[in-house]
């Protein structure tokens, strides 16, 4: 039982022998490789009757039980020491071993699964029935093969490491060994190992992560001493450059200097470098969009009009993005992401089902944008409902009542309900109805009703079209006149002072024709009382016009009134 404990530990521990492949291993197999070696280990050790070196499978367990106890000594026993040229006489076996473990481990994973553990190895490889393929390692030019090779050794045979992989071994070592320098220091550290790195490989990821950190920093002060000279980009680019740039340019170094250590896979898969590479990739894309929005929204018609929409849409780009890197991540770590992208789509129908009204307001929010019946700042009626448009969003329009309440009306309702924007009226309409009290004589209402005709045609602030008094109505208490005609601005400020000076003519031209507005009150006459008179003089100077002025009077008074009018002193 310790035994299998310990070549389990091994098996976890040592990144050193990692059986090649076809491709780099992926995070997925480094899992699942551990997960089947771990099964073929104990059954292999409930086989009592194979010795160690006895079968391809037995020698690389022996092999790692050795290198778990750092024995490198015994470990170079299973390398074939034979046969070597004459500048490797003097090699130490304990070295190469080390060496071969190290070089193999940084690129590839033990799969013990592939090994024979039979005494006669694979017999249907295609190679001599003594030798089999351990694995391949990638070289700058080219691919290198490694073998295993039984030959005999003290009246038995034994599967030991090739001498034709064992002489290839100080060039392996040349290429992608480490620095004496480096090996020096790590003898000057406390000996432990984290996250499958050596001693000296933790050190020199503390200082690369603190170096990354102050160069990100570095750089993102001096990017903003040179903003501070932009008068036009420095508020939009000031925000990308404090946060997305620095946290890109910190995880992009981390993983160049990540790639500098020399890690084995295991370390590699565990400390995950690639995935340095994609949350460099999130933080700068996360970025770019919100740079991308705040330069669109610098623009003060764009922020207007489309601060709402571009707010909402700005979020669900950065989780889309966030969706597919993530997704990218999964496939670069060996994962089948075809199962996960059929879950999102039967996921998506189950949303878009389940948020049908917002995505019927989401739509509406897009119908609005593109056809334009209101927008910002316009007055309008939906229904019930008047007031500013203060902001479109993806789901609700906001709109500000008169009475400064705010009413969130769904986009879906405004895109179908029946809209009215008065802010987009070219005039704006006066109409009054006049209800001059029983009593005036017809003559009175005639020069009345000339007076109000000159009133409208000579304003220089009222238009032609539909300009028009008429006396339309006599009613038991009254009799009605109706003025009618437009102010020339759809301003509504502006249409009050116009309203506001035509109220007061017209009563001055009331007062002056002695006459007055009726008064909805109840009245007893007596049937032999004289019926009661308004003053019934007649202004000699008012000229009667029945029924209207011409083309020629028409244009000859308009704008020969003073606006606004001066009061009369008394």
């Amino acid at each position: 039982m310790p035994r299998i404990q310990a070549l389990c530990a091994l098996l976890l521990l040592l990144p050193a022998l990692s059986l090649a492949q076809d491709a780099p291993p992926t995070f997925k197999d480094v899992l699942d490789t551990g997960e089947k070696s771990e099964a073929v280990i104990a059954e292999a050790l409930e086989n009592d009757s194979l010795q160690p070196g006895e079968t391809p499978l037995s020698t690389l367990l022996a092999i790692m039980d050795a290198g778990n106890r750092n024995d490198w000594k015994s470990a170079s026993q299973y390398l074939d020491m034979r046969y070597l040229p004459a500048d490797m006489a003097d090699a130490d076996p304990a070295v190469l071993m080390e060496q071969l473990a190290i070089v193999w481990g940084q690129q590839r994973v033990l799969d013990l699964t592939r090994l024979s553990n039979e005494p006669q190895g694979h017999q249907e490889d295609g190679l001599p029935s003594y030798r089999d393929k351990l694995g391949t390692l990638t070289l700058p030019d080219d691919t290198l093969a490694l073998y295993l090779q039984r030959i005999p050794e003290n009246g038995r045979r034994v599967w030991k490491i090739s001498n034709a992989t064992v002489q290839d071994i100080p060039m392996l070592w040349e290429q992608f060994g480490y620095n004496p320098v480096v090996i020096k220091l790590g003898d000057f550290l406390p000996e432990f190992t984290f996250l499958h790195m050596q001693n000296w490989q933790v050190a020199g990821f503390l200082l690369i992560l603190i170096g990354a950190w102050l160069i990100a920093a570095l750089l993102r002060k001096i990017l903003l001493q040179l903003l501070e000279h932009s008068e036009r980009y420095r508020d939009t680019l000031h925000r990308f450059v404090v946060m997305p740039l620095r946290w890109f340019v910190f995880f992009k170094l981390l993983q160049m200097g990540v790639g500098e250590l020399g890690l084995s896979i295991r370390a590699r898969v565990y400390l995950n470098e690639s995935a340095l590479g994609y949350l460099a990739t999130v933080f700068l894309v996360l970025g770019i969009i919100e740079l991308l929005s705040a330069l669109f929204l610098s623009n003060a018609n764009n922020q207007k009009y489309w601060s709402g929409i571009i707010r909402p849409v700005r979020t669900i780009l950065k989780m889309i993005a966030i969706v597919v890197i993530f997704l990218l991540w999964l496939s670069d770590s060996g994962y089948d992401i075809t199962t996960v992208l059929t879950g999102l789509g039967i996921g998506s129908i189950a949303v878009a089902l389940a948020a049908q009204k917002t995505l019927e307001n989401v739509i509406g929010a897009f119908t609005l944008y593109i056809a334009k019946p209101i927008q910002p700042g316009d007055f309008c009626v939906v229904g019930s409902t008047a007031g500013v448009v203060e902001e479109i969003g993806l789901r609700s329009t906001r709109i500000r009542r008169m009475d400064r309440s705010v009413v969130y009306v769904p986009n879906s309702v405004l895109s179908s309900a029946s809209i009215e924007n008065i802010s987009e009226s070219d005039f704006r309409r006066y109409q009054r109805d006049l209800h001059i009290r029983l009593g005036a004589s017809p003559d009175q209402l005639r020069n009345l009703l000339a007076d109000l005709r000159r009133l409208i045609y000579s304003h220089p602030r009222l238009t032609e079209r539909a300009a028009r008094v008429r006396f339309v109505e006599i009613l038991r208490d009254s009799y009605r006149l109706q003025i009618n005609c437009y102010v020339d601005s759809s301003e509504f400020s502006q249409f009050l002072a116009v309203s506001e000076d035509l109220n007061l003519r017209i009563l001055t031209l009331l007062e002056q024709h002695g006459m007055q507005l009726a008064v909805p009150v109840q009245q007893w006459v007596r049937g032999d009382a004289p019926p009661s008179q308004q003053d019934n003089t007649l202004p000699p100077e008012t000229l009667q016009a029945f029924p209207d002025f011409d083309k020629e009077e028409k244009s000859g008074m308009k704008g020969s009134l003073d606006y606004p009018e001066k009061g009369r002193h008394e």
